[in-house]
């Protein structure tokens, strides 16, 4: 019985202690959570500044005429200014065009490129997380076909060249993390500076074809990775 007291009062004297220790616990908990909403949820406005370099794919280029690489150099945390290219190879709607959507036997060279510029401005809403863009851009495109036509000739070889200026319209979300989205229209203007064909066999018989203008609108999907500070 006296040992059974003895511990009845050990309890007694314990309990207070732990409850105030549970009770801090409780109030780390609640500090942590609150930590947490504040910067994952309510971040400060320098969570959604641009950085330095921002690394881009236009990943709807793959429907249209090519997926772009682009590496932008962005300051003022507004304003961004970069080189790209783009591979026109891989582009459903560029295929398309060159093998008269698929009905002939016509072969695109894997050299269908763009090599190109870009500036675009970034209008920084609030925190700055949503940024409605606009943007100006040129790039010189080069692209080069063939077929063959049977006969000693050898395959008949198409080469053009174009000068392309193209109009940006957008908006990209950024992130706490490096990773940022844009979706945007863009219209873009070509003028042909070379359109000309030979024969394998027989280069210097060269074919000098119309040159055209076109207008060519664009939708794009555009996934980037923020470096540096």
């Amino acid at each position: 019985m006296k040992n059974q007291l003895l511990l009845l009062l050990a309890i007694m004297l314990v309990q207070p202690f732990y409850l105030i220790s549970s009770d801090n616990i409780m109030d780390d908990k609640g500090n942590e959570s609150s930590l947490l909403f504040e910067n994952y949820l309510t971040p400060s406005e320098d969570d959604y500044s641009l950085s330095l370099i921002n690394l881009q794919v236009d990943v709807m280029g793959l429907f249209f005429f090519g997926p772009q690489v682009a590496l932008d150099f962005q300051f003022a945390d507004m304003i961004a200014v970069g080189p790209y290219m783009r591979w026109h190879y891989a582009g459903l709607i560029y295929q398309g065009v060159v093998t008269d959507w698929f009905s002939d036997e016509t072969t695109t060279s894997l050299a269908s490129y763009s090599i190109g510029a870009q500036a675009k401005v970034f209008i920084p809403i609030g925190t700055g997380q949503h940024r409605p863009y606009f943007g100006l851009g040129f790039e010189k495109s080069f692209g080069s076909d063939s077929y063959d036509p049977g006969g000693t000739l050898g395959d008949r070889i198409y080469e053009y060249e174009s000068n392309v200026f193209h109009i940006d319209l957008g908006y990209r979300l950024l992130t706490n993390s490096s990773f940022n989205m844009s979706v945007g229209i863009a219209i873009a203007f070509g003028s042909d500076t070379k359109n000309i064909g030979y024969n394998e066999n027989n280069k210097s018989d060269i074919t000098y074809y119309e040159k055209e203008t076109r207008v060519m609108p664009l939708v794009q999907l555009v996934l980037g990775w923020q470096l540096g500070k």
